[in-house]
């Protein structure tokens, strides 16, 4: 589980990074990500996930995937530049992804998006 701090939970935010929050891909995974609103800097990062049924029917493998990227983000939250929201989007393919793969692709968006505050560290 994520630390309380780094929870995204607020549907408004959802939202409004589906409309106007920047969007970095792999192949595995979608990141939308936005500067807090004011009054947010210093705060940790919160970070989300939608996992919906698009990537699987079973809500079993779903929760599966869900619980192994929020433990994926979770080894990097020490990380992330504070002041962000972020929210995770997989993809079905990212179902067939060992944990090693999980991780360098979640690692890999991270630095794609310029949101991690130490690159070099934990490489």
């Amino acid at each position: 589980m994520l630390p309380a701090p780094y929870r995204l939970r607020d549907r408004r935010a959802f939202q409004a990074l589906y409309q106007a929050g920047q969007r970095r891909s792999t192949a595995g995974l979608t990141l939308l990500f936005q500067p807090m609103p004011a009054g947010g800097e210093g705060i940790p990062s919160q970070v989300g996930l939608a996992v919906s049924k698009k990537v699987d029917k079973s809500a079993v493998r779903r929760n599966r995937l869900r619980r192994r990227l929020r433990e994926a983000i979770r080894l990097l939250c020490p990380q992330l530049k504070p002041g962000y929201q972020l929210l995770f989007i997989p993809k079905p393919n990212l179902l067939t992804y060992k944990w090693p793969e999980l991780q360098a692709e979640v690692r890999y968006l991270l630095l794609k998006a310029d949101l991690l505050a130490s690159p070099e560290a934990n490489s």
